[in-house]
Order: C-alpha cells, then structure tokens, then sequence
C-alpha cells in the first residue's frame, strides 16, 4: 500500500477539519428563553450564558413572584445548565419555592417546542398559579 507523499498530508488533514467542521455544525447554546405566565399575562425571559454562577436574570412579576434562570456553562468542562429559580414574596422578602436545574446538550437543540417541560408553581397564600417554559437557543440561531 502505497504512503501518501509528507507534502499532501497537511492539505488532507485540513480537508478533514473542514469535513468535521460543516459537516457537524457546532451545537453550542448560546442562551434560552423562558415563557413565563402568570395572572393571564405571558413574560418572554431571554437568558444568556454566562460563566459567572451569579449572574441571574431576574423578573418581578405579578402575584408577588419573581423569577430567575441561568445559562451557567461551567469554565471547567463547558457544559451549560439551565438553572430556574421561583420566589413568592413573604412578609417584605422573596422565598425560594421552586428551582430546577436541566443539562443543555444536543438533544436540547433537537427536541419540541417546550424542550425543558411546563413547570407549574403555586402560591397557597394568594391562590395564584405560574407556569413556565424554556426552550436552548442554539450557536445556528434556531431556538427548538
């Protein structure tokens, strides 16, 4: 079997790179975005990645909730998680009621229109519902 020639074989391993490169398009998710509903009125949360385990984004929202999601991608091992988190306001300070936590992988950019499921929270105090939805945003720009 014939060796191929030293000066051919930079140009096949960049053919080879640029095969793996278009032929498998990058699914990195750039952000979500949570359908937010409460009181009859939707809230659209665009969250964006971000490696700073702290960096929330934040709505107040009618019946006294608030809600916070996340996209944490871990500096270590650039995995993405989104993080959502739901407060009721009780006696003037907000009380963490529900958090849920979703690995962003391929299958996330795949997958139907609610990719992360319908959450549903209640607050017994004010007889009042939220519900939620997130779906990846991914690196193509096309949301699932």
């Amino acid at each position: 079997m014939p060796t191929p020639s030293p000066s051919l074989m930079p140009i096949t391993a960049g053919i080879f790179a640029a095969f793996v490169c278009c032929a498998f398009p990058a699914i990195a998710q750039d952000a979500a975005v949570c359908e937010v509903k409460v009181s009859g009125t939707e809230n659209s949360v665009e969250i964006k990645r971000s490696s700073d385990p702290f960096a929330l984004n934040t709505r107040d929202l009618e019946g006294g909730f608030r809600f916070s999601a996340q996209v944490y991608q871990d500096p270590k091992t650039g995995q993405s998680k989104l993080k959502t988190f739901t407060y009721h306001q009780s006696k003037n300070r907000y009380v963490l009621v529900h958090a849920s936590e979703s690995s962003i992988d391929a299958a996330s950019c795949q997958t139907s229109k609610n990719a992360f499921g319908l959450q549903r929270v209640y607050s017994h105090k004010f007889e009042r519902e939220l519900s939620f939805s997130c779906k990846a945003v991914c690196a193509t720009g096309s949301s699932q």
